[in-house]
């Protein structure tokens, strides 16, 4: 396998990951639903299922690929669950920072892998995720209308905005900075240009979800303008 290829092919472990800490969020999520917002709690649970077989799917293609298998540490996930106790506290803030502000930065980000993407499989598995995580955005934005605008609300997702921020769009403008060659094979897997990564985040913070949360009566505008305050 050439070495050029192998930084891409190592993030499909690191995708599978990613999503069963989504599946875990989803069933926590759920089970507070059950006292918080029930008529949302059956379609989160099933959210999570969907969650797992996209981590096999991912887990899947890295292996062919010669990928190590999966390394998944649920500590964090649960430590940010055990701070969440109250059913309602737990609801809105998993609905706004991983389901609606979440879910829509994740559904933009795989959109962009799968245009970059040639490798057959890899395309594949980017759309059929797209398609879910379109859904799964879209109950987001469900249930956070259905929980209401309020400051709790506006804090989370400002918070959760911070925190996306400094998770997708920081690296790549770290590795810009520090003028790191991107090897065109990478995208041949998914792996986005650090530029075009950078300008995907911004755009759908500013064109998604901002005006989504403005349309909710929740101060998105100010929600991203203050991210690092709260």
């Amino acid at each position: 396998m050439p070495r050029s290829d192998s930084f891409a092919i190592a993030a499909w472990p690191m995708r599978a990951a990613e999503e069963l800490r989504s599946a875990l969020i989803y069933r926590a999520l759920a089970r507070a639903c059950r006292i918080a917002l029930p008529v949302f709690a059956e379609r989160f649970a099933h959210v999570a299922h969907e969650e797992v077989a996209h981590a096999r799917l991912c887990a899947s293609i890295g292996d062919e690929l010669g990928a190590p298998r999966p390394r998944y540490d649920a500590a964090p996930v649960r430590a940010r669950l055990a701070r969440l106790s109250d059913p309602y506290a737990r609801t809105v803030a998993l609905v706004t920072a991983e389901v609606a502000i979440g879910e829509t930065i994740s559904m933009a980000m795989f959109r962009e892998s799968r245009r970059a993407a040639t490798h057959v499989r890899s395309r594949g598995a980017f759309a059929a995720i797209v398609a879910d995580e379109s859904r799964h955005q879209q109950l987001g934005w469900d249930a956070l209308a259905a929980l209401g605008p309020s400051e709790l609300v506006t804090r989370e997702a400002a918070r959760a905005l911070a925190a996306s921020e400094q998770q997708i769009a920081r690296p790549a403008l770290c590795f810009l900075e520090r003028g790191e060659r991107f090897e065109p094979a990478w995208a041949e897997y998914g792996v986005i240009e650090p530029a075009r990564r950078v300008e995907a985040f911004y755009a759908a913070v500013e064109q998604l979800v901002v005006p989504r949360l403005d349309r909710l009566g929740v101060d998105g505008t100010r929600a991203w303008a203050d991210r690092y305050a709260a």
